[in-house]
């Protein structure tokens, strides 16, 4: 679980730097690529800090995260999320420092990838294809597309620069010393315009043992190694380990060229998920020392719950909600649902295990067929705060969760017949009967008088 949010108060300044120059198509490939990838609130994030930077950097004029947060209005939690994707993204790079103001943050705004990269890039490519789907992803892919006119048969008329442009040849050789100064100062702070880059971590994937199990086929070892990204990319959203994935390469290898069609293994793993052909690869999860310690401590688990963690630390996520639809409800996990876990595990808050107690959950107690993306935040949210780090600990969170919520419920419900019982009016008791009873005759006896009265009068009007 990343608790870092934790560390960050809304006191702390912030400032905000650019590594590269970013530019309106910058913006609009943000928007188009990446937006689908990384959500709404993080693309947010990323264009309020774009507006809050500051060109000179004085750390004495930096502003509060109070500021920040009012703005995109989201609490730290939220924010700290937001941030985690846009570093894991290679948008953004953060940097904690202190001084005698105190605690604070520099932000350095990274440059996305140019389009023709970005599809080229497997992982960037798969992860979008994940998110929009096939038919909005060629759409985006055609909008991006460079139409190049063949050139080949035409003849070049271009001027080149000594022609257009007239400078001395003593101004060439030796540049004016202002020229040299500036040069230096660029050189020095090392601006340049490398597109943003990804850092995967150190995900538990084995390539060694890959390379092994693969050089007992025919497929070209460097045709693999090119696609690492990708590799990873689908081990991470399925849980496929080293000896299934050896499998799916072997399958997806051109019998001509020995190379991996990696458009064809991204294909086939996602059809050979929908078809429940690997349900059964399992999901290594692998707890550090303070998650073993809290899961020592089984107070309050049933039997049955043990069977239910037992399960949740054997599948990944994918496999864990689509074998768990199949049995219950006979549905599929649907697009939407891939990306709201791969979301959620991007936000590295819980291990695997935590997400599937939170999937069975939603699917089993509340019977709720497809997972709510608002539902499973808010869960997160609370979860997070709550520092649930364990299956056990999520379990035992959702039984405090019920139990609390059932006494409120009875709580209300008493409280209720209290206020009615208190609120009834004099002539609603049950022992005021006969008194109003009393009432109703005398009244009705002094208006049978009056009656009469009038009765009379009128006959000695006449």
């Amino acid at each position: 679980m990343n608790e870092g949010w934790a560390n960050l108060s809304p006191k702390d300044g912030f400032l905000v730097t650019q590594q590269a120059y970013l530019s309106n198509f910058d913006q609009k490939v943000l928007t188009y690529l990446y937006q689908p990838i990384i959500g709404a609130k993080a693309f947010s994030l990323f264009l309020t800090l774009w507006t809050e930077m500051n060109p000179v950097g004085m750390r004495s004029e930096r502003k509060s995260h109070l500021e920040l947060l009012d703005i995109l209005n989201c609490d730290l939690p939220e924010f700290y999320t937001s941030r985690q994707k846009l570093e894991g993204i290679g948008l953004l790079k953060s940097y904690e420092g202190e001084d005698s103001l105190g605690h604070f943050f520099v932000y350095q705004l990274g440059k996305p990838v140019l389009p023709d990269s970005f599809f080229k890039d497997d992982l960037l490519s798969s992860l979008l294809l994940e998110a929009v789907g096939e038919r909005r992803f060629s759409e985006l892919a055609d909008h991006f597309k460079l139409i190049q006119t063949n050139v080949k048969d035409l003849k070049n008329v271009s001027t080149d620069f000594l022609t257009a442009f007239h400078i001395s040849e003593q101004a060439l050789k030796e540049p004016n010393s202002l020229i040299r100064e500036t040069q230096a100062e660029f050189k020095k702070a090392g601006q340049d315009s490398k597109p943003a880059q990804i850092n995967l971590g150190n995900p538990n994937f084995d390539f060694s043992l890959l390379k092994e199990l693969l050089s007992k086929g025919f497929t070209k070892w460097d045709s693999v190694d090119e696609a690492q990204k990708l590799i990873l990319s689908e081990h991470l959203l399925y849980g496929l380990d080293e000896v299934e994935m050896a499998r799916q390469i072997g399958q997806a290898t051109d019998l001509v060229t020995a190379e991996l069609n990696t458009k064809k293994l991204q294909q086939q793993i996602a059809k050979n998920f929908t078809a429940h052909q690997g349900q059964n690869q399992k999901y290594v999860d692998t707890p550090g020392p303070l998650e073993k310690a809290k899961a020592n401590n089984n107070t309050g688990l049933t039997k049955e719950d043990q069977e239910l963690i037992k399960a949740a630390k054997a599948y990944a996520p994918a496999t864990y909600l689509e074998n768990l639809k199949r049995s219950i409800h006979g549905g599929y996990v649907t697009y939407s649902e891939r990306q709201l876990l791969k979301n959620l595990i991007d936000r590295n808050l819980f291990p695997i295990s935590v997400i599937n107690i939170l999937i069975s959950y939603i699917v089993i107690d509340r019977e709720i067929t497809t997972l709510p993306n608002k539902l499973v935040d808010t869960m997160a949210n609370n979860w997070s705060r709550a520092h649930v780090t364990t299956p056990e600990g999520a379990i035992l969170q959702i039984k405090n969760f019920a139990s609390a919520k059932a006494t409120t419920r009875k709580q209300v419900t008493q409280s209720r017949r209290v206020v009615a019982k208190e609120t009834l009016p004099d002539w609603a008791k049950s022992d005021n009967t006969s008194t109003t009873t009393k009432v109703n005759k005398d009244d009705q006896a002094r208006l049978n008088k009056r009656l009469n009265e009038l009765r009379k009068q009128h006959k000695e009007d006449k």
